[in-house]
């Protein structure tokens, strides 16, 4: 493991034990890695919007002596790394033409969207992603939460994983059945929940919840110290950059198809089996239109 691995896990495993001003300062750090490299001390503490030596301080917890060897990891990371496209979309933004202002914003919007789902396929969230998928398969049941614009997201899975297994709850609290629907919920479950900042007060209370009664969780969130994450069985940490006023839950639904994808993938002919009867089921209600 290299030491700038190290640092970010430092970061992660301490955060409960960090005083306020270190944990928006390490977070910032943990959301923006190449800020680290690309800025100042003095301009990335601008950024995270704490004083400079909180950052000092910060440094010093996790036993890192100066800021430029601090930094030096993060430039080495960096270099390995291709051409972001959200810096070059970035660059569609520089021009004083109102008459190709909307075609750039649409490239700009084209090539974050590709920035955001091309970092969820990194090396090491596919084998987090693996890892999800063998969760999900010894789970008694699987309880899906997303609320507000997660709820795209943790619908797709579920209503798609329905199709071929029928241990998942969708717990989407219609009629004031949030509760309700986590009932039962134990050590022999998983849940998997789906949210970005601001986070929704009912996914984080699932999630504590969960975690109260031994439940793993696997976390489809936007920080690796979002209150989602923070003690997850399993962690699909993706980018929910947007050029718009409304963060992007493009990658994070991606994921969660992604998963559905790997799980019939793994289910063998019984998956297949269980596809074609609710493929018959929903042709006895005429369910599609038909050419």
């Amino acid at each position: 493991m290299g030491l700038q691995t190290d640092l970010r896990e430092k970061l992660i495993s301490d955060y409960a034990k960090l005083s306020p001003q270190m944990q928006k300062a390490a977070r910032y750090i943990l959301d923006h890695p190449n800020d680290v490299a690309l800025r100042s001390m003095r301009a990335l503490a601008r950024a995270a919007d704490v004083p400079p030596s909180t950052v000092t301080r910060l440094m010093t917890a996790i036993g890192v002596e100066t800021w430029q060897d601090f930094r030096d990891h993060y430039q080495s990371r960096l270099l390995d790394q291709p051409a972001s496209y959200a810096r070059r979309a970035r660059e569609t933004q520089k021009t004083d033409n109102d008459v190709d202002r909307d075609q750039h914003l649409l490239e700009s919007i084209c090539r974050t969207e590709i920035d955001n789902i091309s970092a969820a396929y990194s090396s090491d969230l596919v084998s987090r992603m693996i890892a999800a998928c063998e969760a999900i398969e010894n789970a008694r049941q699987v309880f899906i939460v997303g609320r507000g614009a997660a709820y795209p997201a943790a619908f797709q899975f579920a209503y798609a994983y329905r199709l071929f297994c029928d241990n998942g709850v969708l717990v989407d609290g219609h009629s004031g059945t949030f509760g309700d629907e986590l009932r039962g919920i134990g050590r022999r479950d998983i849940m998997i929940a789906v949210g970005a900042k601001p986070y929704i007060r009912d996914t984080v209370r699932a999630v504590e919840f969960a975690r109260s009664q031994h439940c793993p969780v696997i976390a489809v969130t936007d920080s690796d110290v979002s209150p989602l994450a923070m003690d997850a069985h399993c962690k699909l940490v993706v980018r929910d950059i947007s050029q718009s006023f409304f963060q992007s839950f493009t990658a994070a639904l991606s994921v969660m198809q992604a998963l559905v994808a790997l799980l019939v993938a793994r289910g063998g002919p019984k998956a297949l089996q269980r596809i074609a009867a609710a493929e018959e089921q929903l042709a006895v209600f005429d369910t599609y239109l038909e050419d």
